[in-house]
């Protein structure tokens, strides 16, 4: 009897046994705990992806890293029997099934994270390349801009130049972010040139980008 009982306790000492048993103990007991109403914050906060996105990635880190620092105590201090370098292969093998899992778990949390962020701060504030029409025309006569802007924090203003003349933000982006404008071709053109057109858009962040685009003068 006396033997059995010491027996019992031989393989409670075992770490393999004890981590299972304490797995099982723990499940348990959170789950005696929500059903009585003592755990309020953990099974009940798993309802909410945030919450179990965010234990789930911690649990896993604790695992990943306590594994690595058992690795690496353990070459550090093995004996250089081939039980000890079989067994330090065997848990090189489970690090690296659970480093590449590790990786996929945090790279989707924040990936999720940046996802959900609110699209006035997560989108990037941009404008199309502006398109002119006609390519060509003749000194004197109008262009017509066409661009489209997104992101930043609406209401955005425009203005357009030409070569390096700064443009003036005078004039108000349709709500749908769309920019039409037709312009003169300024006087002091000459036929054959080339005219560079500059749109530049802020929004209300005072944030600013621009685009440029090229229009031939008719010789």
């Amino acid at each position: 009897m006396a033997q059995t009982e010491s027996s019992r306790l031989g393989m409670l000492a075992n770490p393999i046994v004890f981590i299972a048993v304490l797995i099982i103990v723990s499940v348990i007991v959170l789950i005696g705990a929500a059903v009585v109403g003592i755990d309020t914050v953990v099974l009940s906060g798993m309802a909410r992806s945030e919450f179990a996105r965010g234990l789930i990635t911690y649990l896993f880190s604790v695992v990943t890293i306590g594994t690595a620092v058992v690795l690496v105590l353990a070459a550090l201090l093995s004996d250089g029997t081939d039980v000890s370098e079989k067994r330090f292969q065997h848990g090189k093998e489970i690090l690296s099934l659970l480093l590449g899992l590790f990786g996929t778990m945090v790279g989707f949390y924040f990936g999720a994270e940046t996802a959900s962020a609110p699209k006035g701060e997560a989108a990037i504030f941009k404008m199309s390349s502006p398109d002119v029409s006609p390519p060509t025309v003749e000194v004197g006569g109008r262009i017509t801009v066409r661009a489209v802007v997104s992101g930043g924090v609406p209401p955005y203003r425009f203005g357009i130049g030409f070569g390096r003349e700064e443009p003036q933000l005078q004039e108000s982006v349709n709500p749908s972010g769309w920019i039409v404008k037709e312009v003169p071709v300024p006087p002091k053109v000459r036929a054959g040139d080339v005219l560079v057109v500059r749109v530049l858009v802020s929004d209300s962040g005072d944030r600013k980008t621009d685009q440029f685009s090229e229009v031939q003068i008719k010789p």
